[in-house]
């Protein structure tokens, strides 16, 4: 169930369970909208900062050619994208009805993206989309960093994640990501570990999203795919 203090502070809007998840969208008087998914918190209204958090490495390196984000239902990394002249966004999202919960309820997130003439939706699995033969001038991961298998580890997960993400790069390509908080000590270096095995450069920065405080989050990016 919700955290308690989300029933006490804020109004719910949604409450449903997709084929694939528990979705909620709540109202908060300091954040806005919300999207609890399996009743984590994934995004405010408040939260631009994490988009441009999860853009801010393509802008910098100039990677806003082929763009491939995977996850990010609520399409604020695709607004981004899309906002900062990407030549052609392409959002992989399993779960439909996340995004049209998010589309009817905080379209401040995602404004036109999805019709935009740069921007593209495709629901299906993300990871699975790893698997065509193109590739990428940045792809954006913006999912879980748990198993998706009940015989994985973390570790394996992020190792064959990046392994794949790093495969479908340009040479001169770019990957950015969310990652977790800042205390997560032990997820963090995972993660250090993974990027420095699939890449040449890496680096973890840490960002103060509104909704997330006292939290703070780490997002990462990587260039040069050893692939």
């Amino acid at each position: 169930m919700l955290p308690e203090y989300v029933a006490k502070r804020q109004r719910i809007l949604e409450d449903v369970h997709s084929g694939y998840q528990h979705i909620v969208i709540a109202e908060d008087p300091r954040f806005g909208r919300l999207l609890y998914l399996d009743d984590d918190l994934q995004i405010a209204e408040s939260d631009e900062v994490y988009n441009q958090a999860m853009i801010e490495p393509l802008v910098d390196t100039d990677n806003l050619g082929e763009v491939l984000i995977l996850g990010g239902g609520d399409g604020g990394v695709l607004k981004a994208a899309v906002q900062h002249g990407s030549e052609h966004a392409v959002m992989v999202d399993i779960d439909a009805q996340v995004v049209d919960l998010c589309r009817t309820y905080l379209p401040k997130m995602c404004e036109d993206a999805f019709a935009a003439d740069n921007g593209e939706l495709v629901i299906g699995d993300a990871f699975a989309y790893l698997d065509r033969d193109q590739r990428y001038d940045a792809i954006v991961y913006d999912l879980t960093m748990q198993p998706v298998r009940a015989d994985q580890t973390r570790k394996e997960f992020i190792h064959e994640i990046l392994d794949k993400v790093a495969s479908r790069l340009k040479p001169e390509g770019v990957f950015s990501m969310q990652c977790c908080g800042a205390e997560e000590h032990t997820l963090r270096r995972e993660i250090r570990n993974g990027l420095e095995t699939y890449f040449a450069q890496s680096e973890q920065r840490i960002v103060d999203v509104p909704s997330y405080l006292p939290e703070r989050w780490v997002f990462a990016s990587a260039t040069g795919p050893r692939s």
